[in-house]
């Protein structure tokens, strides 16, 4: 956890960020507050604005405008107003897909370089890069400031052949790959997992939650450090996710392992809130946070069906209210 003073110290160098202000000046303040954060495991946000915040992006004009420098200044403001604890920085993908992500390597190499000049480790956040395969994880290997990778794969079929054009029994085979050839390159490294469609698929529609939790439970390996459960049609109801990391926690995947991407339609916010209550109570602290309003797979999903992810605004609002709850 950052040093009281230093929290100060940012937060009047860097101006009034409201929830994330008031969030840190109770933890400053409230002894009680404090406490039951702590309790909790001392969550951050995980970032994902300069990934999933701009895949959705197509118009031309908007893309020139997220240029290396734009991104740059970008992720500063990431940084120095938000301190999350992970900051997914693009993707080492096609650019004829998805051109707005071309510069994603630079931008790592940025980062990982900005971050050797940082003393405080608690506040210097890894840099993640997502990878979708074998073959564009090999070109980013050799380099020695890329040890944190984002995989993806999917509990549904028909997702996962239309956005990766791999079945799901070929890209549980890619991953285990993957995973041993960074095992070759790499001593210190980290891996987040996202699972798409839990547990609706925008091409199908609802899944069975037994089906999804069969899935899940055949990525816990020891070498996936984070399974990260994406809701992308921004549909997940609390049922469903209670009974789906109950039972995963149930069969040996503990609540620790896993965190939540949330994507945010205007009338479900008070559901959100709700999810991220119940996924406080487990002890998962770990939730994607966006700082621009756009997000979702926009390689798989109609432009117009796209929700955003979750808001700093909303990710704080809900963690106070929450902290603020079991003080009483």
């Amino acid at each position: 956890m950052l040093k009281p003073t230093i929290i100060k110290d940012r937060i009047f160098k860097y101006g009034n960020i409201k929830n994330f202000k008031g969030f840190f000046n109770l933890y400053m303040e409230d002894n009680e507050f404090r406490a039951v954060y702590n309790n909790l495991g001392r969550p951050k946000p995980f970032d994902v604005t300069l990934r999933d915040g701009l895949q959705s992006i197509k118009n031309a004009d908007e893309i020139k405008k997220y240029d290396l420098e734009y991104k740059i200044k970008l992720y500063h403001e990431i940084y120095s107003k938000y301190f999350p604890s992970n900051i997914e920085v693009g993707s080492q993908v096609s650019t004829k897909i998805l051109p707005i992500l071309a510069n994603s390597l630079e931008l790592l190499q940025y980062a990982e370089n900005y971050n050797n000049g940082i003393t405080d480790s608690v506040a210097k956040p890894k840099n993640f890069i997502l990878v979708p395969n074998m073959k564009n994880l090999s070109l980013i290997l050799d380099k020695q400031f890329a040890n944190n990778f984002s995989f993806i794969t999917s509990v549904s079929e028909t997702f996962q052949k239309k956005n990766t054009n791999n079945d799901l029994f070929k890209t549980k085979d890619e991953l285990n790959n993957m995973i041993s050839l960074i095992n070759k390159y790499k001593s210190d490294y980290s891996i987040k997992l996202y699972i798409s469609c839990i547990n609706e698929c925008p091409i199908i529609g609802k899944l069975d939650n037994d089906v999804i939790v069969n899935e899940i439970l055949q990525y816990n390996s020891s070498k996936i450090d984070n399974i990260c459960l994406s809701d992308t049609c921004g549909t997940l109801e609390l049922d469903d996710f209670e009974y789906i990391v109950d039972t995963c926690n149930f069969f040996g995947i503990p609540f620790s392992k896993f965190s939540l991407h949330l994507h945010v339609k205007p009338d479900r916010k008070k559901i959100v809130k709700q999810i991220i209550y119940k996924a406080l109570d487990r002890k998962i602290i770990n939730f994607d946070v966006s700082l621009l309003e756009s997000g979702g797979c926009s390689v798989t999903m109609d432009e117009n069906k796209l929700t955003p992810n979750l808001s700093y605004d909303l990710y704080f609002e809900s963690l106070i209210d929450y902290i603020n709850r079991k003080k009483e």
